[in-house]
């Protein structure tokens, strides 16, 4: 599964909580000076290095190996470069205990050589561990050390603008999509039953009144939820908040950052979710559904309508529905727009960089050689390595192209695709290197989820428009917006709510964005309007 947009709400109490003992005790993290630069050397050593690597593991990996360093993938990266990563992985089962396990982590002194993660979960991101020494910062490392990754920062500067710090630092080894292999940039939007829209003689919803027309015929003729969704996606932008125009968190609209709830547009937008709730056309459990719950009224044929994604969603409910009902067929939908014509804008989308990547830490005493292993992960052959695996064991050359053999397409041990992959190599989740959109074509084998990658690819590029940047907030930056979105994200959630379930009136959120006033969303938003002007001067 793919990381999504920022056009999510920010990141709940517990969240909040477990990195203060992160940061709180930063300064544990290494006996070196703050903000410590290891020396730059050229890694020519010719005797076998062993680096420690710390990430959490995958939800696919997880359920087939015990460690990443079971992969065959992983075993002959370490042959090509002479470096053997040793895979040390969170043993929690949610973000939030990776989170406090990193935490502990950092505060006991115990630190592996590099990690590998999604900064954005640490509070003040890579520029507050550079400063408390936690990390060294790589610009001498990789204009040494990493040939392929320097020549690609060098022939897309919107791309090192993205993995630089607003002073031009560089923290991390990234995961990157980039060039004729990484134009996969959207890989979730809404999706249907159409088999029950060519029943009832409809088309494909396309406004927000079609939409509506639809849920209808789905509650009334066929006895459904008319839309699913979960507690995790409820309030988290994306839904038909953008058909008003405004996200359901932080946007840009013509160069200014603002925060949608407190726009006159969202009252408009919970408007519509309340009648829709009040005629049944939303999942009435939306509030409490988790994954599982919103699996099971999807897979058991109950619901007509949904978010999700077009490998973990489409790729795994269209088989499990059409075991029962072999009628039962998925389509992508268009993100819904108020007039017909218009182009929505509010689509899930993500960058080059999705903040995910490799950082060596201050204890680290192979530095040079680290980089320069990661940096064959951006080489032709490493990334073909990464991306599919072991030629002759996961895949072949077909017309000069990798194609998968039946090990990973018709699994011995019935495995699904997205598992077997993660057994063998690392392709659809992110690691340091390049992503291949090859093994994307083989990973969509549903005609539907080929479809959905052209449909929701279509408007993709309308997002950057309105997304925030991947912005790097100062450390006092981060700790004040961090304190302020904890309380205005709690009550949020609760407002949205009540709102949607008719518990409170419409007129009743305009109380609500006086509160969030008072809990200083105006500084809020003032904190990433500096932080976009600067990501903008890069």
């Amino acid at each position: 599964m793919k990381r999504r947009s920022q056009l999510k709400v920010l990141p709940i109490a517990a969240t909040i909580l477990a990195l203060s003992l992160a940061t709180a005790c930063g300064n544990a993290g290494s006996t070196k000076d703050k903000g410590s630069t290891a020396p730059v050397a050229t890694a020519d050593s010719k005797e076998p290095v062993k680096v420690t690597l710390w990430t959490p593991m995958n939800p696919n990996a997880k359920a087939v190996v015990k460690s990443l360093n079971e992969l065959p993938m992983v075993k002959e990266w370490a042959k090509k470069t002479n470096v053997t990563f040793d895979f040390q992985h969170s043993s929690g089962n949610t973000p939030q205990d990776d989170i406090q396990q990193y935490g502990v982590m950092v505060a006991s002194n115990n630190l592996p050589d590099s990690m590998l993660w999604s900064w954005n979960s640490v509070q003040g991101g890579t520029s507050k561990m550079f400063k408390d020494g936690t990390i060294i910062k790589l610009n001498d490392l990789i204009e040494k050390n990493a040939p392929n990754l320097k020549k690609i920062l060098d022939a897309n500067p919107q791309i090192a603008k993205q993995v630089k710090s607003d002073n031009g630092d560089i923290y991390v080894m990234p995961h990157l999509k980039v060039g004729q292999y990484g134009q996969y940039k959207t890989f979730s939007g809404m999706i249907i039953r159409q088999d029950w829209l060519e029943e009832l003689g409809l088309k494909a919803p396309e406004t927000v009144d079609e939409w509506e027309t639809v849920l209808k015929a789905f509650k009334e003729k066929k006895g459904a939820i008319p839309f699913t969704l979960n507690k995790s996606t409820a309030i988290g932008g994306f839904d038909f908040a953008g058909a008003y125009g405004v996200s359901n968190a932080f946007y840009i609209d013509n160069g200014k950052v603002k925060f949608g709830p407190i726009q006159p547009e969202y009252k408009q937008y919970l408007t519509t979710m309340q009648k829709w709730y009040k005629e049944g056309l939303i999942d009435p459990d939306f509030a409490s559904n988790d994954g599982k719950t919103m699996d099971s009224k999807v897979t058991s044929g109950k619901a007509g309508a949904f978010y999700g994604y077009i490998g973990g969603s489409i790729g795994t409910y269209s088989p499990a529905l059409q075991k029962t009902d072999p009628k039962a067929k998925l389509a992508p939908v268009q993100y819904p727009v108020l007039k017909k014509g218009d182009e929505p804008k509010f689509v899930q989308a993500s960058w080059e960089y999705d903040n995910i990547g490799t950082v060596i830490t201050s204890a680290n005493k192979h530095a040079a050689e680290t980089v320069k292993a990661l940096d064959y992960l951006y080489s032709e052959e490493g990334a073909m390595l990464k991306n599919f695996g072991i030629e002759g064991q996961t895949y072949t050359k077909v017309d000069g192209q990798p194609k998968y053999t039946d090990l990973i397409l018709k699994n011995p041990d019935n495995l699904p695709i997205s598992q077997a992959m993660a057994k063998y190599f690392i392709a659809n989740y992110g690691f340091s290197g390049l992503d291949d959109d090859r093994y994307n074509d083989q990973y969509y084998q549903l005609q539907s989820q080929k479809d959905a990658v052209k449909l929701y690819a279509k408007y993709a590029n309308n997002a950057y428009k309105v997304l925030l940047p991947p912005v790097a907030l100062t450390p006092d930056e981060a700790k004040e917006s961090a304190k302020i979105m904890n309380d205005v994200s709690t009550l949020l959630s609760e407002q949205v709510t009540k709102v949607v379930m008719g518990a409170a009136k419409i007129e009743d959120f305009d109380k609500a964005v006086e509160q969030f006033k008072k809990m200083n969303i105006d500084r809020a938003t003032d904190i990433y309007q500096a932080a976009t002007d600067r990501y903008n001067k890069r």
